[in-house]
């Protein structure tokens, strides 16, 4: 095969509706397992609240990965820099990137969860104002000189010689990977401030994506910007892999739709259920569209469906 695509996975930090509590050891042996399969990236998702699920935070649960690790790329995918404030976030990022020795990648994005905002005392209209202000933060801090006073006057953002030091391990910083569902506006924010664009597995069919990454690397190309470093990811690729269509179905229909907000059908269409052979070919629908990595999420039975995915799909693309 010509083209290559890389994998990674979603930690489990979601905990559905009848679920057993979170435990250090669930989330530490998934990404130990994850290493020693050689999958090549561990993201976590952000929500501070999530309608009735049980969420573990983000970048603790990322701290602790990070530390318990050695090679695999880990991240976030995506942090909602606007709810968490964008000057934390790049303390907090920066952190994780000199105790992982520089394997942080860092997936960005405002959120969608209106509830977020509430609790943090953040308008949610003024998300994507905020957010481009956001990364404006992010890409300064990160790009400033060792001990160099850093001035920001915006809108909703404003300080003055502010110095967040140490600056991270990764030179000149960590990719800056931009969630975007593909609207225009999105995919021009991406190419202006991004190293990377983060879709969204549910809000994406292949063809919309080779269309849109098709758009996003012309906008680059007419700011001037790299394109041969600039790469891509769907992320939230959730999934199950298993030859029983009526147990599939059941899981999408009790667990995954009604935390999502969208039709079972249509989450089955989009995502990784089905047999393997079924997966495999959704995924090679993807890479010929021009994906560079998938995440893939799997939503029960967690170290089971990693090994088969490793072993039954991911085998058949290397």
């Amino acid at each position: 095969m010509d083209q290559s695509i890389g994998f990674g996975l979603h930690l489990p930090i979601i905990r559905f509706n009848g679920e057993a509590d979170h435990s250090r050891e669930q989330i530490l042996s998934f990404a130990k397992k994850a290493e020693y399969l050689d999958y090549d990236y561990l993201g976590v998702n952000d929500h501070i609240v999530f309608r009735t699920t049980s969420w573990l935070d983000a970048l603790t649960t990322l701290s602790s990965v990070a530390a318990n690790t050695n090679k695999i790329k880990v991240g976030t995918s995506i942090l909602n820099i606007v709810a968490r404030n964008p000057v934390v976030c790049a303390k907090a990022l920066t952190g994780i990137d000199i105790l992982s020795s520089g394997r942080l990648f860092a997936g960005v994005g405002p959120g969608s969860y209106k509830g977020d905002y509430d609790v943090c005392g953040i308008a949610f209209e003024e998300r994507w104002k905020r957010f481009d202000e956001a990364l404006q933060i992010l890409n300064l801090l990160w790009e400033q000189e060792k001990t160099k006073e850093v001035d920001y006057n915006g809108r909703y953002y404003k300080f003055k010689k502010v110095v967040v030091a140490p600056g991270p391990f990764q030179k000149p910083h960590p990719p800056i990977l931009i969630g975007s569902w593909g609207s225009d506006i999105g995919l021009r924010r991406v190419a202006k401030y991004g190293d990377g664009w983060t879709a969204s597995a549910y809000n994406i069919t292949p063809d919309k994506f080779k269309a849109k990454w098709k758009t996003l690397l012309s906008y680059r190309k007419d700011m001037a910007k790299d394109t041969t470093r600039f790469g891509n990811s769907v992320v939230s690729m959730f999934g199950y892999i298993d030859n029983n269509k009526e147990k599939i179905r059941k899981i999408i229909r009790d667990v995954l739709s009604p935390v999502l907000g969208r039709p079972a059908e249509e989450l089955e269409t989009l995502l990784l259920f089905g047999s393997i052979d079924e997966c495999i070919k959704k995924i090679k629908a993807f890479l010929e569209a021009g994906v560079n990595s998938i995440h893939f999420w799997p939503i029960n039975d967690y170290i089971e469906q990693i090994e088969i995915f490793s072993k039954e799909i991911i085998y058949s693309f290397r």
